[in-house]
């Protein structure tokens, strides 16, 4: 290595830790001026991640305990203290657990109240078995094939022949219930002067 080269060395290293150090200072400068920012940002930051996770701790505790609740109402269907438990834990498995119960019962005027329910599906649900206990079809989403079949069968009831075979008619080929409505239009319907 020359004398030259080695100068250049020198100069080239000497320039790297002169920029390195410019660094290093304005990063000091930029922390002492927003020192209060970055630490109030950290602190915020564990604080969300730390509430994330014992909120998520919390909502397992609260599965673990409605299902340990359930499981001592199907054993036990009249312990009030599992179904009280089973209520506060998660209000949506002791609405359905409720249906269950007053649908088995026939228990209108729970089926009434769970009518009103927040969760859309035990709400339609209680509507729909509420209208199968009074035998007055009621729309339902999650029943809507088997309420077609209810209000055809209504009709016949009523002699409504040509209603009851358009209600037969309007159930889907692919849906489940589609043999029950042939049968219906086959055996009720057929010979019936439309």
């Amino acid at each position: 290595m020359s004398l030259k080269e080695v100068k250049q060395y020198a100069k080239d290293e000497l320039n790297s830790d002169e920029k390195l150090l410019e660094s290093v200072l304005k990063f000091e400068g930029f922390y002492k001026k927003h020192k209060i920012k970055i630490f109030a940002i950290l602190a915020i930051l564990v604080l969300s991640v730390t509430a994330l996770w014992g909120y998520g701790e919390y909502k397992d505790y609260q599965y673990a305990n409605a299902n340990t609740a359930l499981l001592k109402l199907v054993e036990s269907p009249d312990d009030k203290d599992a179904l009280e438990a089973l209520k506060n834990n998660n209000k949506a498995l002791y609405e359905l657990y409720s249906y269950q119960v007053a649908s088995a019962k026939s228990d209108t005027k729970r089926l009434q109240e769970l009518s009103n329910s927040e969760d859309k599906m035990v709400a339609d649900l209680s509507k729909y078995t509420l209208g199968a206990i009074n035998n007055k079809p009621v729309n339902s989403e999650y029943y809507k094939d088997l309420n077609l079949i209810m209000q055809a069968n209504v009709a016949i009831s009523k002699k409504d022949y040509k209603k009851a075979n358009t209600l037969l008619d309007s159930i889907a080929q692919n849906s489940p219930l589609i043999n029950i409505a042939t049968l219906y239009k086959h055996y009720t319907l057929s010979g019936v002067n439309r």
